[in-house]
């Protein structure tokens, strides 16, 4: 299937002169190509074929965010923020890519600038789960800045374009436990892990104090962590991180109470 893909943008950025491609519609395709191969988990390849379509005369800023979202994804986002510096000012994609590859890099700031930004140029045509999706980016930023309270409001806004938006409500769990809101951060981990985890409450519960647990040990709550670890063992004996979790901690803190 591979092997398929890139010989298609190849064909696609060279055709023969007999060839019925028309060029925007070859352009797209290796667009899309190159799409199907970032989302695939396979950036070298994706470049690879960048590259090829770059030499076969294609050019513009969408090609230009593919080949950033590619080095992201290959674990170089400061080369995808150089290749995207200072062009596009006003685009949302080249915003929403250069806050991600400042997120990887933690510099929070640059990516909170680019994560406003990105909303701030959303097209009306957005769909409300990518929108959710922006917000909810912002508020991972903020919560990197120990600025929880802003943070929850960012993954609000984000569940009510996308109420079934997991990651924004596990995310809201870790700011309200950050807070020492610890009952509401543990109802909030319930409601993230229950589409996911189906109807079986034990494990439901011990994944929701262990989530709960790494919460408090992040804002050096160790006593409260350990006994989060407990319950979810009480609940799910064999729950492994949580044993491993306790494991780490000191030893006058990782015998049961």
């Amino acid at each position: 299937m591979l092997a398929l893909l890139l010989a298609t943008v190849a064909l696609a950025a060279d055709p023969q002169p007999t060839s019925t491609w028309d060029p925007a519609e070859a352009e797209q395709v290796q667009l899309e190509l190159i799409e199907v191969l970032i989302d695939s988990e396979q950036p070298d390849k994706a470049l690879y074929a960048i590259t090829e379509v770059r030499a076969g005369g294609v050019t513009g800023a969408p090609l230009d965010i593919l080949q950033a979202r590619a080095l992201v994804a290959k674990g170089l986002p400061m080369d995808a923020v150089l290749l995207l510096e200072d062009q596009y000012m006003r685009d949302f994609q080249r915003h929403k890519v250069v806050c991600l590859a400042h997120m990887d890099l933690k510099e929070t700031e640059a990516a909170e600038v680019n994560c406003r930004k990105a909303l701030r140029f959303a097209p009306s045509d957005l769909t409300s789960t990518d929108l959710a999706d922006l917000h909810n980016n912002l508020g991972f930023v903020l919560a990197s800045q120990n600025r929880h309270e802003e943070a929850i409001l960012s993954y609000r806004e984000a569940l009510k374009l996308s109420p079934n938006l997991a990651r924004a409500r596990n995310n809201m769990g870790f700011s309200q436990a950050a807070l020492g809101q610890d009952d509401k951060a543990l109802d909030t981990f319930r409601a993230a892990l229950s589409a996911s985890l189906g109807f079986d409450p034990e494990i439901l519960e011990a994944e929701a104090y262990f989530n709960l647990g790494v919460a408090q040990l992040a804002r050096g709550a160790d006593q409260e962590a350990k006994d989060s670890f407990h319950t979810a063992l009480k609940h799910v004996p064999g729950h492994a991180k949580a044993r491993a979790a306790l494991d780490k901690m000191t030893p006058n803190l990782k015998e049961a109470p």
